[in-house]
């Protein structure tokens, strides 16, 4: 997790970078090589690429059918993720201040967000960057609207690409024209997310499965963790599979648990274990998590796949939403990335034994950071927020609607009630997400 000092830091080099591009920028270095500032980002712009999307935009039919899909899906993710947030919203208050999130945690920036690895993360990000905007270059020289150029934004390390279309000639668009262009971007992130998803839990882990069930031990809470200090006949293991809890049989989180509330703080407990083959017992004292629950102050993950896999098992997980928000989930739970010590409770499996672990590894973890940023992206741009794409589709939908119920409305106060509505909602999902990191917070 990120630290005060860190974020400090940050934010001072955050500071040097922007002020050494206006310093470029008033000596006239930057408009000499097409790069122009915009706050702390800067945009290095080309014409290249043009020719590519003009041969790529050929299958105008295709493209038209593809952005309506995207409308759809754009429509149906922008009201799943809006009551997404109002419902987290209405929970927040029952998060206890110690697990509010942090908000580097809603940053989807490799390196500053301490979930998204950065080799992974710059990979996924960059390749749904750049399909988004390449899509939305692609259908608006299917509604033949001027590509002015395209290019990479920086902001000290690359972070996203853009196609710049006319402004003028978008403007003039019918308004389902322009909804395309602008839901396209977020429709391909959805999709390549399904797809990806798709690929990571059914090609890759179905080829993966536990070497013993129960509760693996990843690491340990603190130095004083009583699994270290206060075990028999020698500190507990990173990497031991917990098979029995006090004589209970602990296969699962849920067994686990129970067979923990059974015990007090203080309580000197047997704790059953497996690794490399062999099994072991340990004594060791329950320590108190100062609300009076017994501890072992381990960090643990259940050793099933099944949470790879969700869907195979959707009422495990609450139904479907539930099955899909845990599988979102993983990367805050510890399951993702697989590396060690959490790989060390698996084996490979069928045709996949005979790949070296390395690179399933590699290949697993890359195709579900492609699912994961793919859909991040792709949602965060649903969001009916002007300027994300979403909030242009939302803007223009409102517009629609009161053109076809509001005929008689003048255009000037048409155009100032569809500014005060999309702002409103604008205004509404920041208030919603800031919430998420406020909220927790307060105590009244």
């Amino acid at each position: 997790m990120a630290t005060v000092l860190d974020f400090l830091l940050f934010v001072g080099v955050l500071a040097a970078w922007t002020v050494a591009i206006r310093l470029l920028d008033r000596k006239g270095f930057l408009s000499k090589h097409n790069l122009v500032p915009v706050g702390p980002f800067l945009m290095v712009k080309t014409r290249r690429g043009r020719d590519f999307i003009d041969r790529s935009a050929r299958f105008r039919r295709a493209w038209r059918v593809f952005g309506d899909l995207s409308i759809v899906l754009v429509g149906l993710t922008m009201v799943g993720i809006t009551a997404l947030l109002i419902w987290e919203a209405a929970l927040v208050r029952n998060i206890p201040p110690d697990r509010a999130p942090s908000p580097e945690l809603l940053l989807g920036v490799p390196g500053l967000n301490p979930i998204i690895p950065v080799g992974y993360g710059v990979f996924a990000l960059a390749i749904a960057v750049a399909l988004h905007e390449f899509m939305h270059g692609i259908l608006a020289r299917v509604s033949k609207v001027k590509i002015e150029s395209l290019g990479i934004l920086l902001c000290i390390l690359p972070i996203g690409a853009f196609v710049e279309p006319a402004e003028a000639e978008m403007k003039a668009l019918p308004r389902r024209e322009r909804a395309r262009i602008y839901s396209v971007g977020a429709g391909i992130n959805i999709l390549l997310a399904l797809l990806f998803g798709v690929l990571f839990s059914t090609m890759m882990l179905y080829g993966v499965e536990p070497v013993q069930p129960g509760i693996g031990i990843v690491g340990f809470t603190s130095t004083d963790a009583p699994a270290l200090n206060r075990s028999w006949p020698a500190p507990i293991e990173v990497g031991s599979v917990i098979i029995r809890l006090n004589g209970t049989p602990t296969p699962s989180l849920v067994e686990f648990q129970a067979a923990r509330s059974r015990t007090r703080p203080g309580d000197n407990v047997s704790v059953d274990t497996w690794k490399a083959g062999g099994t072991q017992r340990y004594w060791v004292v329950l320590g108190d998590d100062g609300r009076g629950t017994p501890i072992l102050g381990i960090r643990t993950v259940e050793t099933t796949t099944a949470f790879y896999h969700p869907f195979t098992d959707a009422d495990r997980f609450g139904g479907p939403p539930g099955a899909l928000l845990l599988f979102i989930s993983l990367p805050l739970t510890g399951y993702i990335s697989l590396q060690s010590p959490t790989t060390d409770f698996y084996r490979l499996s069928g045709p996949w034994a005979a790949v070296p672990e390395p690179v399933f590894y590699l290949i697993a973890n890359a195709l579900y950071w492609l699912f994961w940023l793919n859909l991040m992206l792709g949602a965060t741009n649903a969001l009916p927020a002007v300027p994300l794409d979403g909030g242009f589709v939302f803007r223009d939908g409102i517009e629609a609607l009161l053109a076809r119920f509001r005929r008689g409305l003048p255009a000037e106060k048409r155009d100032r009630v569809v500014r005060s509505v999309s702002y409103a909602f604008a205004l509404m999902i920041l208030a919603l997400i800031l919430w998420q990191i406020i909220g927790p917070r307060l105590r009244f």
